[in-house]
């Protein structure tokens, strides 16, 4: 008899996992931060240094919106695409951040951060993908 649903202990494994990557996307740079004296950043707000980063952000997200509709329509029946469309726009975006902290703010600690941000993104990303496998 076939086994139709979730596998046994999926989860438990996804908890965990999720658990993880909220740990490593938030608690590690907000550590990070605070030992860099990097300045705080405040929960689901715009962090824009200034004119410049606030409209090429908008246009970012406005790209990752219509990339992900274009997405959902051709790649109707490949969920795994999606994902990659969202980490792959979120990695952009810090890289942008980064670049407008580097060339713009006054604390020069904060581009530092956000690069370290890119590189764990990436680190879920990989995590991700091998946990869900092929």
């Amino acid at each position: 008899m076939e086994h139709y649903g979730m596998p046994e202990g999926f989860w438990q494994e996804f908890w965990l996992m999720m658990g993880a990557v909220i740990f490593i996307v938030t608690v590690i740079p907000a550590i990070i931060r605070k030992r860099s004296g990097a300045d705080k950043k405040k929960w689901l707000s715009y962090n824009h240094v200034n004119e410049f980063h606030e409209k090429y952000d908008w246009i970012l997200r406005g790209s990752l919106v219509v990339g992900f509709i274009i997405g959902a329509i051709f790649f109707l029946g490949k969920p795994l695409f999606l994902l990659v469309i969202s980490f792959v726009f979120s990695m952009i975006h810090l890289g942008f951040q980064s670049y407008a902290e580097w060339r713009f703010s006054e604390n020069r600690k904060n581009y530092i951060v956000s690069l370290i941000e890119i590189v764990l993104l990436f680190i879920v990303l990989i995590g991700v993908l091998l946990w869900l496998g092929p």
